[in-house]
């Protein structure tokens, strides 16, 4: 495991005089050796409820005593460890959980208070000493359940439409007429339904009045700090009020690509401002120096629920100085992307400087990324798949972007790292590579239906950027392993339903050929144009001239030449951008 330090509350607190282990096996040997059930804390340095749980339960004298003498306690950043935070999380911020020696759950709750946690210790340590054996014989047969279903060999089919059209039919379902977005309370911003509702307006124009109204319905609650900028990560109430305060990189890529996106596809003047208030606020707050950028803002929700004029006398809460590879790389792709798309050059450029650099300080001897890295310390983790696919992506929108052929190769590079180190046999990536630690729930891996569909959009894109079909037959196998599932997504499983149909039907995209000694700037004002085009899903690559996707040539003589591709089929050369933008309001753009 990692050798990072605990992180507690910035607010005065006794939780440090607990005798926290990290997570691994020799925590779990110690409690065997002991005979002691296991507290493990998880936690996250910009959680409002994980500070308040320092401050006032892991600050009771009494229940530190019991857990320093009774108890073998386990603290795990969830940031830090976000894979032993997918099998143990109850929840939300902070999970607390008693286990057993080998990890398995006797208990679990989230925020608990000291006379309730003191209460349930001893629950469980009277259970642990008099009920031993029914104790063990119940998590036996939890085991033995929970290995013969993983056990079971599920029969892998073709890659079925019908597995996206159960998405789109329970987004539909779930839509909230009144308010946007989806379900009740509480309500999560869901960027990437945003984008697969632009992209079924092609076929049903009641599609993009929801997505306006999902993107007008954030704006019109609270999830969206008007003092200081950035979105906050979710809301308590269905209209998108009363937020939990704290402020993501992630998310605010997230929210970055769907008003970007936003404005170009509905011509929203309001919504670019806000993409560039995003920006701004990322820039102001989570700037890591001229390259890189930090992972959160602490949530207060004293100083966020303040006044302009009372903030301005406030302490600014504290933002998360380590590193974090994946929240990175996805703010580098949404720069990138939103920096073409809206004629916003600094910020490509931002995003090229950013991810070189990521590439520079995370990069793994494997070929893959660290997962973090603290102030002044060495990177650490790098067994998650998460990582290096985010960092892939970003190569390819930089690509799409820039129109550099080394964000390919880059691209290209990360995803030879991901089918070699992650692939499963009977198809679909699992979730990280082994390690010494995998102990508890970590004894079984996964292959997490969201990540895995991520990954077959990418390899999707690099089949049509590189002509490559290899990734194509790769996005195959892994649509046809977790489509039996999407139904149980819903809105979640927006991105599985457009890998989908981009396999059944390749996204529009505009090719722009370049010839050989002509640099790819030379067909920036084709690639400008075509990158502002009002088209969902659209796909813009620049690629040599006389490059193949199946049996289509893209050739070029003697400039560089574009050609629009959709569905249907290609387009004439096109040599200038207004002549690119005439032919692009011509165009049936799905089929």
């Amino acid at each position: 495991m990692s050798s990072e330090t605990f992180r507690y509350s910035p607010n005065p607190n006794r939780a440090a005089e607990i005798n926290w282990r990290p997570w691994g096996a020799a925590a779990l040997d110690e409690a065997a050796r002991a005979d002691r059930p296991v507290l493990l804390n998880l936690t996250a340095i910009w959680c409002h409820w994980c500070h308040l749980m320092d401050e006032t339960t892991y600050s009771d004298p009494d229940l530190i005593d019991l857990i320093n003498n009774e108890l073998v306690a386990v603290r795990v950043d969830a940031d830090r460890n976000p894979h032993v935070q997918d099998r143990y999380i109850a929840g939300g911020w902070p999970t607390n959980a008693f286990l057993t020696p080998t990890g398995e759950v006797l208990w679990a709750g989230t925020y608990v208070a000291a006379a309730e946690l003191r209460e349930v210790a001893g629950s469980v340590l009277t259970a642990w000493r008099d009920r031993r054996d029914e104790l063990e014989q119940e998590i036996g047969r939890r085991r033995r359940a929970l290995e013969a279903a993983r056990g079971r060999s599920a029969v892998v089919g073709l890659v079925r439409r019908e597995a996206a059209d159960d998405v789109i039919t329970v987004m539909r379902d779930v839509f909230d007429a009144r308010n946007g977005g989806f379900g009740t309370a509480p309500k999560f911003p869901q960027p990437e339904s945003i984008e697969l509702m632009y992209a079924e307006a092609a076929r049903d124009p009641s599609w993009s009045v929801m997505a306006d109204q999902t993107l007008d319905g954030m704006l019109s609650g609270d999830l969206w700090d008007a003092v200081d900028g950035g979105f906050f990560r979710y809301a308590m109430e269905a209209d998108w009020t009363s937020p939990r305060h704290e402020k993501l990189l992630d998310v605010n890529a997230g929210m970055l690509d769907a008003y970007a996106a936003g404005a170009v596809i509905r011509g929203r003047d309001d919504w670019r401002a806000i993409a560039g208030s995003v920006v701004a606020w990322v820039d102001a707050t989570l700037s890591a120096g001229d390259t890189l950028w930090f992972g959160s803002q602490s949530a207060d929700p004293e100083y966020f629920t303040a006044g302009p004029e009372r903030r301005a006398t406030m302490p600014t809460p504290p933002v998360d100085d380590s590193l974090y590879a994946g929240r990175n790389a996805r703010w580098i792709g949404a720069l990138a992307d939103a920096g073409a798309r809206l004629h916003e050059p600094a910020w490509v450029a931002r995003a090229a400087a950013g991810l070189t650099a990521l590439l520079h300080r995370m990069g793994a001897p494997g070929g893959g990324l660290f997962h973090f890295v603290e102030p002044g310390g060495e990177p650490q983790l790098d067994i998650l798949l998460a990582d290096t696919l985010d960092a892939a992506r970003a190569a390819l929108r930089l690509a799409q972007a820039t129109g550099e052929p080394s964000w390919i190769d880059t691209a290209r590079g990360l995803a030879r790292h991901i089918e070699k180190a992650y692939w499963a046999d009977d198809g679909g990536f699992w979730d990280r590579i082994r390690t010494d630690h995998d102990v508890g729930a970590l004894r079984y891996r996964d292959r997490p239906f969201e990540l895995n569909a991520i990954a077959a959009r990418l390899l999707l894109d690099l089949a049509q950027a590189t002509g490559e079909r290899t990734w194509r037959g790769l996005a195959e196998q892994t649509l046809a392993r977790i489509g039996p599932q999407a139904g149980r997504y819903g809105p979640a499983g927006a991105v599985f339903a457009l890998a989908t149909a981009e396999f059944f039907e390749p996204p529009p995209a505009v090719f722009i050929a370049v010839p050989a000694g002509c640099a790819a700037q030379a067909a920036a004002d084709l690639r400008a144009a075509a990158l502002a085009l009002p088209v969902p899903r659209l796909r813009v690559w620049t690629v040599p001239a006389g490059h193949r996707v199946g049996p289509h040539a893209f050739p070029a003589a003697h400039q560089p030449t574009a050609y629009i591709w959709t569905p249907r089929g290609g387009s004439p050369a096109i040599t200038t951008s207004d002549r690119l933008i005439e032919a692009a309001a011509l165009v049936a753009w799905h089929a």
